[in-house]
């Protein structure tokens, strides 16, 4: 009988581990300027990142962070996310606008989505973004001489 028992607990213990949810799933969907083409891959110093992604966290969202560094420098900067609309749920679609520092140096960055669920797995997505200075996104296009005959 003690025998019995003692192999109940242990395969018990096993389906327990068993039972633990997956780790999240992260895919971003949407990244960019947000202007024309919200998944341009662009984003400018002082300016906002359109962020879109679809999250699936069978262990609730406990926290969102979105990481940026810069691909050949030291320069980087992350966000937390820990709102009631993401965390404790199952399925979101993560839509924010990450502020990019005005002193983020022009060039090449990998950012990273990480979800962490409520059991301490974590998920996550990449891709990469380029940065502009502010002074390309203040719309001097439409200001050129274009058609003018000097």
């Amino acid at each position: 009988m003690l025998l019995l028992s003692a192999t109940t607990l242990f395969f018990s213990s096993c389906e327990d581990d068993n039972d633990k949810p997956s780790a999240p799933t992260v895919e971003i969907t949407e990244l960019g300027s947000g202007h024309d083409n919200p998944n341009d891959k662009i984003a400018y110093a002082g300016s906002d990142a359109h962020i879109e992604a679809e999250i699936t966290a069978e262990g609730l969202i406990e926290s969102i962070t979105v990481e940026v560094h810069q691909e050949d420098g030291s320069f980087k900067f992350n966000e937390v996310y820990a709102d009631a609309k993401y965390v404790g749920t199952k399925n979101a679609t993560f839509h924010e606008h990450l502020d990019i520092p005005a002193e983020a140096p022009e060039g090449e960055y990998h950012l990273r989505l990480v979800v962490k669920d409520q059991h301490g797995q974590t998920g996550m997505d990449e891709a990469h973004l380029i940065i502009k200075p502010a002074s390309e996104n203040d719309g001097d296009d439409h200001d050129d001489d274009h058609g003018h005959d000097h």
